[in-house]
């Protein structure tokens, strides 16, 4: 008898630990699970949970059934995400506050924020996010307030924010924000709708407007007449290099990635430098990072024929084709 009573709070408390009902699964991830109370419209106290998953190094978020019913808060900041996929939260029907920022986000996919309908607040600021569609942000009816800053896009597509009928407040500012005719879609989306643009969302390029908050710039000001200013161009060796029989020189070209038309091209001499592998020089293709850079490759090999030391200093030309 003793045993069979056992059993029956042994069958108890398993079927206790699932998220149906109120328990924290979540926690084998290292997270935490508290309780949060509000007063309902009728006055009688609402269950709400808030889970902490911060600091944890968690490569994903949790699967949304490791989380308990009523999760309202879901705290995911400084952890090791990568990507944001489709249905990623889905499932979380009570969930309004969403903080995953000082992660290592370069992707989020459409309708990574499908099944969110109660959502009001989203911070994915201080991560690496190139590339946003049109159709990133499907969804999230309800959501009041946006954090994308510290990112590493310079602009945003039309419509990026058409899927957000509620938003009130956003904030896009980033190191590389470029406040051309690209981004000039903004200033009367803004206009026509309840949100406001941050004052926290400064332009860094073209340098006649940096520091300046976007939303006190005008429509005439967002050009794209003449060269464009580039936010990044780095070069590897940046100085002449002294190089030794049988030695590699490494090269390599890191700048800014505007549209298809960009390309990186090496000049030695102002002559162009084409791959030739019986004189050891290789150049690999361009490649292309999270929207917002591209870089080009190759390296040099010494071969004993050669003298013993000389100096090479290989330029990069960043070409924009029309």
């Amino acid at each position: 008898m003793r045993g069979a009573a056992a059993l029956v709070l042994l069958v108890a408390a398993l079927s206790g630990k699932g998220a149906a009902g109120g328990g924290c699964p979540a926690q084998s991830l290292g997270c935490k699970c508290g309780a949060e109370r509000t007063k309902s419209p009728g006055g009688a106290p609402a269950p709400r949970r808030r889970v902490v998953c911060s600091g944890g190094g968690l490569p994903a978020p949790p699967e949304p059934q490791l989380l308990p019913d009523g999760t309202a808060t879901l705290l995911l900041s400084n952890n090791k995400i990568t990507v944001l996929e489709n249905g990623s939260f889905f499932g979380l029907w009570a969930l309004e506050k969403l903080d995953l920022k000082n992660n290592l986000i370069s992707t989020v996919q459409p309708g990574a924020f499908l099944g969110l309908p109660e959502l009001k607040r989203l911070d994915l600021s201080n991560n690496r996010i190139g590339c946003l569609s049109a159709s990133v942000f499907q969804g999230l009816p309800n959501l009041l307030r946006l954090n994308m800053s510290g990112n590493i896009f310079s602009s945003l597509p039309p419509g990026v924010f058409d899927e957000l009928p509620s938003l009130k407040v956003v904030d896009f500012s980033t190191e590389y924000l470029t406040c051309d005719c690209n981004l000039r879609w903004v200033l009367p989306w803004a206009r026509t709708r309840t949100a406001q643009i941050s004052e926290r969302t400064l332009c860094a390029y073209p340098r006649r407007l940096q520091g300046l908050p976007l939303r006190g710039v005008r429509d005439s000001q967002l050009g794209c007449a003449g060269a464009p200013e580039l936010h990044t161009h780095h070069l590897i060796p940046s100085l002449r290099q002294v190089v030794f029989q049988g030695d590699r020189l490494p090269f390599q070209c890191t700048a800014t990635y505007l549209d298809n038309s960009t390309q990186i091209r090496w000049y030695h001499n102002r002559q162009p430098v084409e791959e030739d592998k019986r004189t050891g020089v290789i150049v690999e293709e361009s490649l292309i990072h999270d929207c917002t850079f591209i870089t080009r490759k190759g390296r040099e090999e010494m071969a004993p024929s050669k003298k013993n030391a000389r100096k090479k200093y290989l330029k990069s030309q960043e070409s924009l084709n029309p």
